[in-house]
């Protein structure tokens, strides 16, 4: 997989402030029913340019967060290509997005045992799990 199709077709969510709790995870385009929003790139470390021409083709709020944290060419003018950085086992540019994702027992919108979402989350969504306030902290005191 390219990185560029990598962008095109994983990349859902972005980490934001949360009205429900500090921060959370929001998804930045629809995503479907069944998906896994946090699939991690599997190719190689590193920086990789992005033609305009393939950023204009992404939904407008995933080419804003792109353009927010990446930079152009370091030839800039002459080569106006954004360099995104991808690192192998991580989401996107976080390594563990859905510690961010806050919990709704009764509203959630992803199952934090599948990791896949249970219905259609709309763009600006908060991506809300079903876990519950104290669960991380029991099961990693325990373990």
């Amino acid at each position: 997989m390219t990185p560029f199709e990598y962008i095109s077709t994983k990349v859902f969510v972005r980490i934001k402030p949360s009205k429900i709790q500090g921060v959370g995870v929001f998804a930045i385009r629809d995503i479907p029913e069944g998906i896994n929003p946090f699939e991690v790139w599997t190719g190689d470390t590193g920086s990789y340019p992005i033609k305009e021409s393939e950023l204009e083709t992404l939904p407008k709020e995933l080419y804003t967060h792109i353009k927010d944290i990446f930079l152009y060419s370091p030839e800039f003018p002459n080569n106006t290509d954004t360099y995104v950085e991808l690192t192998n086992g991580c989401h996107w540019i976080y390594t563990t997005p859905y510690y961010f994702v806050n919990s709704n027992l009764k509203n959630f919108n992803i199952d934090k045992n599948s990791m896949l979402t249970n219905r259609l989350i709309h763009n600006g969504e908060e991506i809300l799990g079903n876990y519950g306030r104290y669960e991380r902290f029991i099961e990693k005191s325990f373990i």
